[in-house]
């Protein structure tokens, strides 16, 4: 298993391919709320197995927000999500961030949880969707 950091120029087929299938075929998101213009600036991450085909992906952005983690189905509960998060968390404090925050679906908060975030916040829609803001001191 590994993670690879990377841009949206050279990894936009893998990083699309893993979001299309998670976020809009399987959790059914609009594609306009998908793909919402911060890809460009963002910091990219994807994780591999034992193979080229891409197992799940993640992005940071400038002001330390984690965002569009995202694990293939038959890749989850086997430390994919918690590689990226690790990734991610290690980049935003090479970039001299004191903390990271992310906007958590409210299924997935227990994930959040246990790898030391906490939440910040009220319950709120983000397309349809019930979310909850959460953040680390890194």
């Amino acid at each position: 298993m590994k993670v690879l950091t990377s841009d949206w120029g050279s990894s936009k087929a893998q990083l699309t391919f893993v979001r299309k299938q998670v976020f809009i075929l399987e959790q059914g998101f609009d594609e306009q709320d998908e793909w919402d213009g911060k890809d460009e600036d963002a910091v990219h991450f994807v994780s591999f197995g034992t193979t080229a085909v891409p197992t799940g992906v993640c992005r940071l952005t400038e002001n330390g927000q984690i965002s569009r983690l995202a694990v293939l189905p038959n890749y989850r509960s086997q430390g994919y999500g918690i590689m990226l998060m690790r990734r991610a968390v290690q980049v935003a404090r090479e970039m001299g961030l004191d903390s990271v925050f992310l906007n958590s679906q409210i299924d997935a908060q227990i994930f959040y949880e246990r790898i030391g975030f906490n939440t910040d916040g009220k319950v709120f829609l983000d397309a349809g969707k019930p979310h909850i803001r959460m953040e680390r001191k890194i």
